[in-house]
This record gives structure tokens, sequence and C-alpha cells, in this order.
């Protein structure tokens, strides 16, 4: 069912899009067709409101089991003071800024308090550089060595850390800030190419124009939608969220390969051989190592194929913050399924799409929803019509707007505040 142009937001056309298809637009190329010759036309996302934020890693300790086990924090090289391994169960010594579950010790100071019987993780200090890994209930955690503040901290058995409490179902907390805080010769704005299994695969970096090396900066990455491009998410502000970041967010997006399947061809995100996620990879890996990224502080969001991407990426990486996925679905990207923790998530879909169907917008949040232990019950909130499901380890919302398969007015705005409260 084709896209009648009149329903499209004048915001879209504000941005200069031009053409949809079935996943996505172009401002290159034209319409592209969906399976069967419809047409869609959609658009470049809005733009949004302001927010910001900073902080430091919010690692747990990894709490000693009864019988006193003691799990331990992590090294850290440089980029901060390094939390103690977690107290035994009586007596124990904590080292540096480590904090436990009886009371906050300091330098060589012996804590009674001792940590939970059981193994479940105390409340950790929060020093940036650190990397101590969270431990599960009734298992002690092994932190990883960090270099230069980053790194990550041991996976936790039978649970995650959040905000120093132990949580059913991930890895260790991140270290605090990337090694590029210290670079000689910080990354500039502009294009990049990266060698990818011997393709030559292009992407683009955006830096605040008063970056400062000694802060720790917002990585936003932004995936393009089908026959799209990373010059185009470049054109249209990141979708609206760099005038939004106001120099406070470092931004990344790429350009997709040509693929096809049985729906739709095209420029996206189809990952044959895993390429896609290698150049993911690759741009993570040389940002962080050219700017100073708060580790803590990785978002991912995108329309259509860029939704899709944007789903799929936290399944293969452990390194989000949180993702705003728009109008994507399951089952068109490959993807490694290697991790389950909680993963903050807004995502959005109009409610008469026929392009992407809204069920199988609904089917990728609920793996979401599933991650992040919800229960069934939501509640409304802004901006309405979303709704946040409820008992969650973390926030997960999804808001179905009345439209077919475009970018709602309001999804820029929403997603940058969903993004700075983090």
């Amino acid at each position: 069912m084709a896209i009648e142009q009149g329903r499209l937001l004048p915001s879209l056309l504000a941005l200069g899009l031009l053409g949809c298809n079935v996943w996505g637009c172009s401002s290159s190329s034209g319409d592209g067709s969906a399976t069967g010759g419809t047409k869609g036309s959609g658009g470049q996302t809005t733009s949004g409101g302001n927010g910001g934020g900073s902080g430091g890693s919010t690692s747990a300790t990894g709490g000693s089991s009864t019988g006193g086990a003691v799990s331990s924090g992590g090294s850290v090289t440089s980029g901060g003071t390094k939390g103690s391994g977690g107290a035994q169960s009586s007596g124990g010594t904590v080292g540096a800024g480590g904090s436990n579950a009886g009371g906050t010790t300091t330098t060589a100071v012996t804590s009674s308090g001792g940590a939970a019987t059981g193994g479940s993780a105390s409340g950790g200090a929060t020093t940036p550089g650190s990397g101590a890994g969270g431990a599960g209930t009734g298992a002690a955690a092994t932190g990883g060595s960090t270099s230069s503040g980053t790194g990550k901290g041991g996976s936790a058995t039978g649970g995650s850390t959040s905000n120093g409490t132990a949580a059913g179902g991930s890895g260790g907390s991140q270290g605090s800030v990337s090694a590029g805080c210290t670079a000689s010769t910080p990354l500039k704005t502009g294009n990049f190419t990266e060698s990818i299994s011997g393709t030559t695969r292009k992407w683009m970096l955006d830096v605040p124009t008063n970056y400062d090396a000694t802060k720790p900066y917002r990585l936003i990455f932004v995936w393009h939608p089908l026959g799209g491009s990373g010059s185009q998410i470049v054109s249209g502000g990141f979708n609206g969220l760099k005038s939004q970041a106001n120099d406070t967010a470092i931004f990344a997006t790429a350009d997709g390969l040509n693929g096809s399947n049985s729906e739709a061809s095209g420029t996206g995100w189809w990952n044959a051989n895993g390429g896609d996620m290698k150049l993911f990879q690759a741009m993570l890996d040389k940002i962080n190592a050219g700017l100073c990224v708060d580790q803590q502080r990785i978002f991912s969001t995108g329309f259509s194929f860029g939704g899709m991407m944007s789903y799929t990426l936290p399944f293969q990486f452990d390194v989000f913050r949180a993702v705003a996925p728009c109008s994507g679905k399951t089952g068109i990207i490959p993807y490694d399924d290697k991790f389950s923790g909680p993963v903050p998530i807004m995502a959005f879909h109009g409610d008469k799409d026929t392009f992407v169907a809204t069920a199988l917008g609904k089917a990728f949040l609920d793996k979401f929803a599933a991650r992040n232990k919800c229960g069934t019950q939501t509640k409304p909130v802004d901006p309405s019509p979303c709704v946040q499901y409820q008992d969650c380890v973390v926030p997960t919302i999804w808001c179905v707007f009345p439209g077919q398969h475009e970018i709602w007015s309001q999804e820029s705005t929403a997603i940058w505040k969903f993004f700075s409260q983090f």
C-alpha cells in the first residue's frame, strides 16, 4: 500500500528527504520500491530537544560469597583510582575507594561491615577509570584489567551490575573513559575509510567544535535507512540530534553496502559475511583511540534499516548504554547473539506501517523487554502515546504513534531526552 505523500511530516521536507522505499529514504537516488512495486515516501528524522550529562562509570564491586571468597575488581593503569575487589565476610581489608555493604572505607582501613552473604554485589564505588566487575548471587566476579581508564570489568556469574547492585543476566561494567583522552593528535570531523575483508568502507565522524580532551563525551551512532547514505545522515544533522547536543556529543555514521533479499534491494546493513559488524567494531576502536569517549555513554539510533541496525547491535556488542530504534524489525540483519544483559531502549513505530509491519517491530522490542526483566504491565509516559513497561531493571519504552512508515514529529526530541538521562 503506497504511503500518501501528504501524510509525511513537514519536518521531513525541511530535512530535504525526497523518497522512501520499504525500509527507508534516499536523498540521492529517488524512491525505492517495496516488494511488488509499492513505493513509500518517508523522510529524514526531525529535530528534537536538548540535554546532556556526564558521569563516571557505576561499577559494582564484587561481593564475596559465604566463606570469604573475594572477587577481584580489576586493575587500572591510569584513568582513575582502583576500587577494591570487595570485603571478606568479616573483617576484610578494603583498598582505596572501595565501599561495601557495611559502610564506606578509605585506604588501608578495615571494615567490619563485610560483603553481603550469598555473594550479591554491594554498592560499589563509582570512580572514573575503575573496572570492577559485578558479582552475581552466590559467585564472585573477576574484573578485567583496564588501560588508561578503558576496558571492561569481568562478567558476573549469574548476574549483571546495575548501579552497584546485582541483577541477573549480563556482564560486568565498562571502564569509564577511552584511551583517546590522552591521544596526542585527536581525531577531527571528517570522512574515514576502513578495509573490511578486502572491501573499502566509508564512515563519517562529527567532533564538537569546542572539543576538550579532558572531558569524556557521549558517542552516538546514527545509521541510515535503505537506499540512504552516511552523507544523508550528516546533512540531516544526524537525524536532528546534533543541534540538540550543542557540542556535548560525538556523532558517527557510515555508508552501507548494496544488497538485496526477497523484499527489497539497495544500500543498507545487510551484514554480508559479518562486514557491517566488523565495520562498527573498527569505527568504535578508532574513535576510542582518538577521542575522549565516556564508555558508559555510547548510544545507537536510526530509522527503518537504521532502526534494524540499532535493534541488532546490542545482541553482538556489550557497549551500549541505551538504544533508540525507529521503525525497524527483526529477521533481516544476521548477527551473533552473544549478550543478553539489560539495555535501556526507547523504540518507535507507526501504527499503520505496512512496509515494516508494526507487529514485527514489536517482536524485536519484546526481545529487549525479556532482557530487561520487564513485566507485562505498562503505563503512559511522555511523549504520548508512548508507554513504559513496568518492573524492568532498566527503562523500556514503546512508542506506537499514528502514522505509516515515517518519522514521527516528536521522535528526535524524545530520543535526545531519553539519551540525556544517562
